[in-house]
């Protein structure tokens, strides 16, 4: 969203996947990082893929191994940032054509948050994707893979 806006020159097609223009209440995602930084990266790794997979996803040991191996202090600085993006107010300045993808059962970022992306961005388009969650590359990659080379063919 950033690169559109404010490079725009570099931005031929632009797609935003299961993503939001504002994550939620700043003061929830500093206490994210603070439990990460007092308890470690196992305090949160499972609720986290809970919200990125759909409950028939199985195949989560790669993930949860990759969210338990990150450094706590990297995550949480992320966790911080995700709190601070607002990028509400710039939307209707996305000039390139664009691509919103929401999964259908993504909790994280939901289909109304892509909504809201996708109405405010001039001639965006929305596409949900059925049983997928926040992941829905992962969980559903055929579905997702259609959209998005659709969108850039």
């Amino acid at each position: 969203m950033w690169l559109a806006v404010y490079a725009p020159e570099r931005v031929d097609r632009l797609v935003l996947a299961c993503t939001s223009a504002r994550f939620g209440d700043p003061a929830e995602w500093a206490d994210w990082a603070a439990l990460v930084r007092t308890r470690g990266m196992g305090a949160v790794a499972e609720d986290a893929l809970e919200k990125w997979f759909t409950t028939a996803f199985r195949a989560r040991e790669p993930f949860l191994r990759m969210q338990l191996e990150t450094p706590a202090e990297d995550y949480a600085a992320g966790l911080e940032a995700i709190g601070s993006f607002d990028f509400r107010d710039r939307l209707g300045r996305i000039g390139a054509p664009t691509l919103v993808i929401a999964g259908a059962e993504d909790t994280a970022t939901t289909p109304a948050d892509a909504a809201f992306i996708a109405d405010r961005i001039p001639d965006a388009r929305l596409v949900v994707i059925e049983g997928g969650a926040h992941l829905a590359n992962v969980e559903r990659p055929d579905a997702f893979t259609a959209a998005l080379l659709d969108h850039l063919g």
